[in-house]
């Protein structure tokens, strides 16, 4: 082969790059000018654009080729924080029944469920829809900052709720402004354990986000009695303090890999927005319409099956507080699963089962024993999703900005998580308490959004035993 068509050799690719040195340096003096004060025209500035854009994908590179420790002291201790934010900030949600519970029966017995299913709805509503801004937020000014500043939003507005003696001030305080507070932290600290693991990323991101059951069976253990001996204000004021306590030890245990980038150009978006996406979005969206409706009425439909329970007695609340603490052991098992089996896999049974047992088994839980086994398999089951978001978005479109795209898929899950209680709430007044309208609901919405995911999980690979 002659050499005109060979491979080039190192040193003829030196002598190449020296020629059109070279080259360069006539051009540059053409005009009898040095290089520093050619005019910039518009070639060289796209020219400058395209190098900035290219060393920005490097970064991104870099970062997504960084070695993960998967384990040891620090890793750990990133999780334990993780999960102690969970417990604190995300288990508040699955409280909201004995609240509920308690604002229906004592505290403002004239103001319909519908109405105060809808202060939880706007909490959910907001820390969802706030969670995308602040993702972005996050990747760009660090997240520890914003994790600190949600901690002490979320304080004020239980501070806040101890003294409201009206409707409208638990709306702003445990409803918008709280909602807003945990919003900001949300997609930081669930999506921050993708950068300390990926082997065991489906693991640690489980027993992060399950401190939402644990953390919400631990609440509804301390608060109930709380209430019950001390009063409202006081069982409040002792239950943002424990939380306060909680919050700067977590807030010391975690720490970031990547350091924040004020100035790098950020994606709202994947930077190609393709099929997949709107998959898991609509499963997110859709699902999330049936998912919580269990969590709310748990309390009132336990007391309505078993009227002869008093309504401050503390069986009504033990299905919740079973469901919550399966829901935290059912993330854990979530995320070994999804390491083993495939996180997209997991994430479709989740809504999957989820959607049949509320449908086949709430449906006909006519008695103590049977709402206790639902409480149970609901908790363990129909929860991994959550946990998952992060892992399945990681599996499918990289690190780039994860907690952006993490915090629009809570995003995407904000009409149901504002509407999903109220149209359930609805349902069971117009059918003249007809809780089987309700669970066919719910879980029929959890089924539809296990379908949506499907284009996604063979989009990934069209293998149907595949690991994805």
């Amino acid at each position: 082969m002659s050499s005109e068509t060979s491979d080039p050799s190192p040193s003829s690719t030196s002598s190449l790059f020296y020629e059109k040195e070279q080259g360069l340096g006539e051009t540059s003096t053409t005009h009898g000018r040095p290089p520093s004060e050619r005019t910039l025209t518009s070639d060289t500035l796209q020219d400058a654009e395209k190098l900035k854009e290219a060393s920005s994908s490097v970064e991104v590179t870099l970062a997504e080729e960084l070695s993960f420790p998967d384990g040891g002291v620090r890793a750990w201790g990133v999780a334990l924080g993780c999960f102690m934010l969970g417990c604190s900030c995300l288990g508040w949600g699955m409280v909201w029944g004995v609240l509920q519970d308690y604002y229906h029966t004592t505290m403002f017995p004239n103001t319909s469920l519908t109405v105060l299913s809808t202060i939880v709805g706007l909490a959910n509503f907001t820390s969802n829809g706030s969670s995308y801004l602040f993702g972005v937020l996050g990747d760009r000014y660090g997240y520890k900052k914003m994790i600190a500043l949600s901690c002490i939003i979320i304080y004020i507005c239980q501070l806040a709720s101890a003294f409201s003696t009206k409707v409208y001030q638990l709306f702003l305080f445990q409803g918008f402004f709280n909602g807003l507070g945990i919003g900001m932290g949300m997609p930081l600290y669930i999506s921050l354990l993708s950068q300390w693991f990926k082997k065991r990323r489906g693991l640690a991101t489980g027993l992060a986000v399950s401190g939402t059951g644990i953390g919400g069976s631990i609440q509804v253990l301390i608060l109930r009695p709380l209430i019950t001996a001390l009063g409202f204000r006081k069982a409040l004021l002792i239950h943002s303090s424990i939380n306060a306590v909680v919050w700067v030890v977590a807030w010391t245990l975690i720490a970031e890999r990547l350091p924040p980038n004020p100035k790098a150009k950020k994606r709202w978006l994947p930077s190609k927005v393709t099929g997949s996406f709107y998959s898991v979005a609509a499963t997110m969206m859709i699902g999330v319409f049936g998912y919580l409706t269990p969590y709310y009425f748990s309390t009132t439909y336990t007391h309505y099956i078993v009227p002869s329970n008093a309504s401050s007695s503390m069986k009504n609340t033990v299905p919740l507080i079973l469901m919550n603490l399966c829901l935290g052991l059912g993330r854990i098992s979530s995320g070994h699963l999804a390491d083993r089996f495939g996180p997209i896999n997991m994430f479709f049974c989740s809504f999957l089962i989820g959607g049949i047992l509320q449908m086949l088994l709430w449906t006909f839980a006519r008695s103590y024993g049977l709402i206790i086994l639902f409480s149970i398999l609901n908790g363990f089951f129909g929860c991994w999703f959550a946990s998952l978001v992060p892992v399945v978005c990681a599996s499918i479109f990289g690190l780039e900005g994860l907690s952006s795209i993490t915090g629009f898929m809570f995003l995407a899950t904000s009409p149901g998580q504002f509407t999903g209680a109220l149209l359930s709430s609805t349902i069971l007044s117009s059918s003249g308490n007809n809780w089987t309208a309700v669970t066919m609901f719910s879980g029929g919405m959890q089924v539809l959004g296990a379908l949506c995911v499907i284009y996604a999980r063979f989009q990934k690979s069209k293998l149907i035993f595949a690991k994805v």
